[in-house]
């Protein structure tokens, strides 16, 4: 790679708050205005499977009892619009239309957070949407390893939908839908974040929102490894799998950050030069970070033939081992590898910097630390400025769905 990209910081959000909740304020004149809100809410294990997704579902939905009539409605006329999202630990929510009706706006947010339908058909509905969406999406063998993948790294600590049979989402308690939401939605929010040319007094009703929340959270160490293999009517098997990673608040982790890209996270890695482009095993490979409060793991995915998956895990581990040993043979993979991370780490637009400080605060990173890591990436221009780091080589978990034949013998022996 001949050009040479260069780290622009995106603005860091000033602090303040707003009758006790934490508000971070990107100063900003551009037409649209950004909101974003994260609450501490984990999948807990001591709720039905399935709870928290069907809570968002129904947070989405248009709320047609309150007051003030059909609240998503409402913001479109406003020229608003609004989505919510979840990872293991927290859940998020964020807007964004034109500034001139900010208040308004927030009001309205506050109102789809405060006052929502959790009892009677519309439960029922979207009971029943969120279970047939789970039987069809499980006759995807790529689907069905992402959650056998999850359930052995994640399934001690936490709940997860796509791995417990249908017949007991079917059959969950919906009454825990107002327990949780009155648990963690009505108490739980940690964190605003706001792009725009003030800070609205609106805010100010989110405070009651705002507090600290208890519970346990188990976190059991998995077993040194674990292979399984699922047989599935398919062309192809989807492979999964993963190594111990660092937590993204490593004082290293920008480096590890750019070693993960380097084995799998774009075109002209490792993995897929090995993989695609050498051996014609599959069309796609990558490997990516996956980090919650119970942990970190580095995943590997992808798909291939089913005559020749043993083939491919063999050559996955052995290009792994020579990553581990040598992320960055020469001077011009580390500086094509430091172009790309830097490219993918540079938020175009407001409204992108703040979905990602949701997500940097989610994990417990502060943006300022996450930039000044991304400098120290920037920065890079020898070999010998990259410190030594413990890059995995042996996996802990492999999956392989489409196929019962041992293709991690050579793996798990």
């Amino acid at each position: 790679m001949s050009f040479r990209v260069s780290y622009q910081a995106p603005p860091l959000p000033q602090r303040g708050e707003a009758d006790g909740l934490p508000v971070y304020w990107l100063p900003s004149k551009e037409p649209l205005a950004q909101v974003g809100f994260i609450w501490e809410a984990p999948a807990l294990k001591e709720y039905d499977p399935g709870i928290r997704r069907l809570l968002l579902r129904l947070l989405s939905e248009e709320n047609q009892l309150h007051p003030e009539g059909k609240l998503r409605q409402q913001l479109h006329r406003l020229g608003w619009d609004y989505s919510w999202d979840a990872d293991r630990d927290n859940i998020y929510l964020f807007g964004e239309g034109l500034r001139e009706n900010l208040s308004s706006a927030i009001k309205l947010l506050y109102a789809s957070v405060a006052y929502p339908v959790l009892s009677g058909p519309l439960v029922k509905h979207h009971l029943h949407r969120l279970v047939e969406g789970e039987r069809r999406a499980r006759a995807n063998p790529a689907y069905r390893a992402d959650a056998l993948l999850s359930q052995h790294l994640w399934g001690s600590t936490y709940t997860l939908t796509r791995s417990v049979p249908l017949e007991r989402l079917e059959g969950m308690d919906t009454a825990q839908l107002r327990a949780y939401h009155e648990r963690f939605l009505l108490r739980g929010l940690q964190k605003a974040i706001i792009s725009a040319p003030f800070l609205p007094s609106e805010l100010r009703a989110w405070a009651e929102f705002h507090g600290k929340v208890a519970y346990a959270l188990p976190v059991v160490l998995s077993p040194s490894l674990i292979c399984e293999t699922v047989a599935m009517e398919a062309a192809q098997v989807s492979l999964r799998i993963a190594y111990p990673w660092v937590r993204p608040f490593h004082p290293q982790f920008g480096y590890y950050r750019m070693a993960a890209l380097r084995l799998g996270g774009y075109f002209g890695a490792q993995l897929m030069q090995s993989i695609r482009e050498e051996a014609g095993l599959t069309y796609g490979i990558y490997a990516r970070p996956d980090s919650c409060h119970a942990g970190s793991a580095l995943i590997i995915s992808t798909e291939v033939a089913k005559n020749r998956a043993a083939e491919a895990v063999a050559r996955i581990q052995t290009e792994v081992e020579r990553w581990s040993q040598n992320p960055f043979p020469t001077e011009e993979i580390l500086l094509e590898t430091r172009n790309y991370l830097l490219l993918q780490i540079m938020p175009e637009t407001l409204s992108e910097w703040t979905q990602r400080l949701m997500r940097l605060y989610g994990i417990g990173l502060e943006p300022d630390r996450f930039i000044q890591q991304n400098k120290l990436i920037d920065s890079l221009q020898a070999l010998e400025e990259v410190p030594r780091l413990e890059l995995p080589s042996l996996p802990y978990v492999q999956i392989g769905v489409g196929t019962d034949e041992p293709i991690f013998a050579s793996t798990c022996a």
